[in-house]
């Protein structure tokens, strides 16, 4: 029985927008996952950061319990408008074009990117979601390497549910 959309991990970054706003990366993760014909890149992006699963809100809210006593920022906001400025889960959006979204947010330890685009892939349409990693110095490093086995995870899962609520 399928577990709804499938998602498929390539190499291949939605834009050079994110890359280009840190000046130099560490590292570039991206997802993809068929969406309906004619979903924007806002549609895309607030599908796939509104309602997150329990298990991802859970772990957010350990790990933002884990990181308070370094100063790092954490908070988890509910997506209610794709405008720069605006909260889209963990990140604040930065800019909104026809062909994509960015959001983001910038710490002591690392900042990053993500890009939402919606384009044509080998079977339609696909959300592309592309994260972008700059670290900040080797707590950044030591930081992205004990939540690198959940980063993928976080973003299958979110990319699988952006990609159901905008084909049904």
């Amino acid at each position: 029985m399928a577990r709804g959309p499938v998602v498929r991990k390539t190499a291949e970054a939605v834009s050079e927008t994110g890359a280009n706003s840190l000046g130099g990366v560490d590292h570039v993760g991206t997802v993809a996952v068929d969406v309906a014909a004619g979903t924007t890149s806002a549609q895309f992006a607030k599908a796939m950061m509104t309602s997150p699963p329990k298990w991802i809100t859970t772990l957010m809210t350990l790990r933002d319990k884990a990181v308070k006593p370094f100063g790092l920022k954490g908070g988890h906001v509910e997506a209610t408008e794709i405008t720069p400025g605006a909260w889209l889960g963990p990140m604040r959006v930065i800019d909104v074009s026809e062909t994509e979204v960015m959001a983001g947010k910038d710490d002591k330890h690392l900042s990053y990117r993500v890009t939402f685009a919606v384009r044509e892939g080998a079977h339609g349409p696909e959300g592309a979601c592309s994260t972008v990693v700059r670290y900040n110095g080797a707590p950044g490093k030591w930081y992205f390497a004990a939540i690198r086995p959940f980063h993928y995870l976080i973003g299958r899962d979110l990319a699988r549910r952006g990609g159901a609520k905008t084909t049904t």
